[in-house]
């Protein structure tokens, strides 16, 4: 299991993985800008249906960049675990978290046990 998790603080994984979260905030924030953009909506011109179209589309747009501003946010804070050399290891337990997460999450703060554990998976109540 050792192998499976990425030490920040050994070799030559720091870099990488400070390069690749660097990378992915970067596409996110582009992202941001570039999809991120509100539509107005005419309420002037057009009927009922193009009112409420303009309307959805806005707040699509709206959800879109509240997810990407968390997902940056998030991603800032994984850097400055990185530099603080705690990427990697979980915030509930304090065990390494595997690789095969953190490449699939960046981002991760939890070990996948605490992660469910978190989200209740698993403990459904029975009527």
């Amino acid at each position: 299991m050792a192998s499976d998790v990425i030490d920040i603080g050994r070799s030559r994984k720091p870099d990488r993985t400070r390069l690749r979260l660097v990378a992915e905030l970067a596409d996110v924030a582009s992202r941001l800008h570039s999809e991120a953009e509100v539509p107005q909506a005419g309420i002037a011109s057009g009927d009922f249906l193009d009112i409420a179209q303009g309307m959805e589309q806005q707040e699509r747009a709206r959800l879109s960049a509240t997810r990407l501003a968390d997902r940056a946010r998030r991603l800032r804070e994984a850097l400055a675990r990185a530099a603080e050399g705690e990427y990697g290891v979980c915030s509930e337990c304090g065990e390494a978290i595997p690789a095969r997460r953190l490449t699939a999450v960046p981002d991760a703060t939890t070990c996948v046990t605490c992660q469910s554990r978190l989200e209740g998976v698993g403990s459904r109540k029975s009527a």
